[in-house]
């Protein structure tokens, strides 16, 4: 049997919400760890798209050309 380390946290909601998860049938654990591992998701996507955004402006400043002619230096000095 595999075992995970796992921490505990504590979310204070108001008594309506608490009410209505339940009379939904609503867990609350499962849907707190669905919505933390969403959340990491989109911010691991947004940080990606943060660099690739600086890389594309680094390129602009550099221009294509010259980083097309360092790449042929390299590849002759092979």
């Amino acid at each position: 049997m595999l075992y995970m380390k796992s921490a505990n946290i504590n979310v204070r909601i108001d008594e309506e919400l608490y009410r209505k998860t339940k009379e939904l049938g609503i867990n609350i654990s499962e849907t707190v760890r669905e919505a933390l591992v969403s959340k990491i998701e989109r911010k691991k996507r947004e940080i990606i798209m943060e660099e690739m955004d600086k890389a594309s402006r680094a390129v602009k400043k550099i221009g294509i050309a010259s980083i097309t002619r360092e790449i042929r230096k390299e590849r002759e000095n092979r």
